[in-house]
């Protein structure tokens, strides 16, 4: 059995490339992004998105002789269990190497860097194609 079935299922199969994740909330979706390091002139993508719809429990109101129910969401149970799963992949990887938050502060400018200069340059392209 697969140490990370949740991930596998979702058609994560090179968890070893996972560099972080991150999730947000937009509304009733919650999205998870999977970033990969991928070498240079790699033609694999450098990250996934997963969207789950946030599931909705109605709870009694508590009010005097109410019988009305309150909306409350609640997290994909699968979201719920991938982030547990990435959790423990990060966790694995922070014993093995413990970098010097300066250098990964260094780094993740770098990547910043690197993101958006890339940005840049597809748009100031999309600009010129539009000439």
């Amino acid at each position: 059995m697969s140490k990370n079935p949740t991930l596998t299922k979702m058609g994560i199969t090179s968890v070893e490339n996972i560099d972080k994740y991150t999730v947000q909330h937009q509304g009733e979706v919650d999205v998870l992004k999977i970033y990969y390091k991928r070498p240079k002139g790699s033609l694999l993508s450098r990250s996934k998105k997963f969207s789950f719809m946030r599931g909705r429990n109605y709870l009694p109101i508590e009010a005097r002789n109410s019988k009305a129910f309150d909306q409350m969401e609640s997290i994909n149970p699968e979201l719920m269990h991938a982030i547990d799963e990435l959790k423990q992949l990060n966790a694995t990887r922070e014993k093995d190497s413990k970098m010097d938050p300066k250098q990964r502060m260094i780094a993740d400018l770098d990547h910043l860097e690197k993101v958006m200069t890339s940005k840049i340059d597809d748009l100031r392209r999309q600009i010129e194609e539009m000439k």
